[in-house]
């Protein structure tokens, strides 16, 4: 059963699988929602799901399970419910959302002409514009809107609950040890999670101040600091701790921005002489300044992951190209552009050979294969694979899977996107 795609209801399809078969479990369930109106999205999954899903695991497996900001609460319950242990919740933030939001201005003044007044700028976002043509060019134009109605004027700018979604949690569940952490390796293979090739890579030296130079471990009391020490040397780590946060591009330059990018890397301490107890001068280190900090902005301290813009069809240059895609490809044409034609570039996000609505980076979920792989591999379960992007991930990472979806359209969507993958030898990865 490795490395297929079964169509199928989850639960039937994980009744027909053996106990403990399963290494990892990463998927996106279906966030219920109700996503732009369909079917499979009308709750999140039951309990009875899940407990299928933990049988299959092994004990001590990790499941990384993806929800919505307002139904986690709702995903959490039902999978500690079926029995998991919830460790931690990574958050994916992101800097692509789509605001869903009401104009209560707009609401009042229902049946009313709004005045439209040109600002004379030419803007690049469709969703705040109108086309004219002007002297045979094509122009987006931006325009303002003025409220009809007093009530429409006192409420003008206010909006329904409905902020830009800019983060989904990840839910960060375990399987039950059988023993130990220790025991559960040795019995089962699964264990823990895999912390060092899941660093963030860095070229900075992690150890810092007196210990970023020759790193001699000269006293008892150094290595009760907690650096880590090698024969009387520190080591240097391979890359920064893995945190519960991961951002995207976007998001990425949106917290450089706001924390500011450090240049030299140098946060000075100044040595104060008598200060021998203080954290940086407990040692000595000749009078010298002792230097702390790191080059770039926040973001450096987190996996930032990378989204081709070419990922989301690869693979499936030989389907029909249909209307679907992101929601944004999903809107209206008058909700869009107040009733306006759409032109342009429009038209490449109306249609798309991938017609799934969340497809999730390929980096992102390459990630979370490389943080939960075993030793040897291990196998990856994605209940709700959808497009399969979870599946190439794990064909990327070196790791087996196995994928179960519902929907008939997405699973051959699934299986060119997996063939799409080709892989040569045990460490070149490449995407045809």
């Amino acid at each position: 059963m490795k490395n297929t795609i079964t169509q199928g209801n989850c639960l039937d399809v994980l009744k027909t699988m053996p106990d403990n078969h399963i290494d990892t479990i990463i998927t996106d369930p279906p966030y219920g929602l109700s996503f732009m109106g369909k079917k499979w999205d009308y709750d999140v999954p039951s309990i009875d799901i899940w407990k299928e899903c933990l049988r299959v695991l092994k004990p001590g497996g990790t499941a990384l399970i993806f929800a919505g900001s307002r139904t986690q609460h709702r995903m959490a319950c039902n999978v500690e419910d079926a029995g998991f242990i919830l460790k931690d919740t990574i958050m994916w933030l992101y800097g692509s959302g789509f605001p869903k939001a009401t104009d209560i201005s707009k609401q009042l003044d229902k049946g009313n002409k709004r005045e439209k007044i040109d600002t004379g700028k030419t803007i690049p976002n469709i969703k705040s514009g109108n086309y004219e043509n002007s002297s045979g060019k094509e122009r987006l134009i931006d325009f303002v809107e003025i409220p009809a109605t007093p009530e429409a004027k006192l409420w003008n700018g206010w909006k329904s609950h409905g902020l830009k979604p800019a983060y989904e949690p990840i839910l960060v569940c375990m399987k039950p040890n059988d023993g130990t952490y220790a025991e559960n390796a040795l019995k089962y293979g699964v264990s823990g999670l895999n912390i060092e090739q899941s660093r963030i890579p860095t070229e900075e030296n992690l150890n810092g101040g007196i210990y970023s130079g020759e790193g001699k471990c000269k006293t008892v009391a150094d290595h009760e600091w907690g650096f880590q020490k090698r024969d009387g040397e520190y080591k240097q780590p391979t890359g920064r701790f893995p945190a519960n946060i991961i951002l995207d591009e976007e998001a990425g330059k949106m917290l450089d921005e706001q924390s500011g990018v450090s240049k030299d890397g140098i946060a000075v301490n100044k040595n104060r002489g008598d200060r021998k107890k203080s954290l940086i001068n407990y040692a000595n280190h000749d009078g010298k300044d002792v230097g702390f900090g790191g080059k770039g902005g926040a973001s450096r301290f987190f996996y930032c992951a990378k989204a081709s813009k070419s990922e989301r069809n690869k693979g499936c240059e030989g389907l029909e190209e249909k209307r679907g895609g992101s929601m944004e490809a999903n809107i209206s044409d008058k909700m869009q552009l107040g009733g306006a034609s759409l032109k342009g570039e429009h038209k490449e996000i109306q249609s798309t050979k991938n017609t799934h609505p969340t497809v999730k980076p390929l980096k992102l979920m390459e990630y979370l294969c490389t943080l939960t792989k075993t030793p040897t591999g291990g196998i990856v379960l994605d209940p709700f694979c959808g497009s399969g992007t979870t599946l190439m991930a794990a064909k990327l990472t070196g790791r087996d899977y196995i994928g179960i979806e519902r929907e008939e359209e997405y699973i051959e969507i699934a299986k060119c996107r997996v063939d799409a993958v080709k892989i040569e030898g045990d460490l070149f990865k490449e995407m045809i």
